[in-house]
């Protein structure tokens, strides 16, 4: 397992995206549109930064700040049901995202929410 990108929600999203391209030099990976609610990736090569408006209609999205942190796994299907046996919750169940890959939330017993994804060859 590894951490794939960090989530952060931003009250302006263009000024953001200045501050981490411009100032920072990151690169704009790519944009996922869901429900009408633009998600942008940055990053540098080593670790990629999704910035998505905070309280965004039709997004999940939440207060300013971190949202959720990302966590490659090689199998999710395997770690979803040793969750069920820990008595974790889903917030979303896995399921299939997009093609190249399926993705489930949960929340850490501190309420930290964390994403799963494993990516399909």
């Amino acid at each position: 397992m590894r951490i794939h990108h960090v989530g952060i929600c931003v009250p302006d999203v263009e000024k953001a995206l200045d501050f981490y391209t411009r100032v920072l030099g990151f690169r704009q990976e790519e944009t996922i549109n869901i429900g009408g609610v633009n998600y942008y990736f940055v990053g540098d090569g080593n670790i990629s930064i999704e910035i998505e408006p905070s309280h965004a209609p039709g997004s999940n999205s939440h207060d300013n700040g971190i949202g959720h942190i990302a966590l490659a796994v090689d199998d999710l299907e395997v770690l979803a049901e040793r969750l069920r046996q820990e008595k974790i919750t889903f917030l979303v169940p896995p399921s299939q995202f997009r093609p190249d890959r399926k993705i489930a939330f949960i929340e850490d017993p501190q309420g930290i929410r964390l994403q799963l994804i494993q990516f399909l060859e």
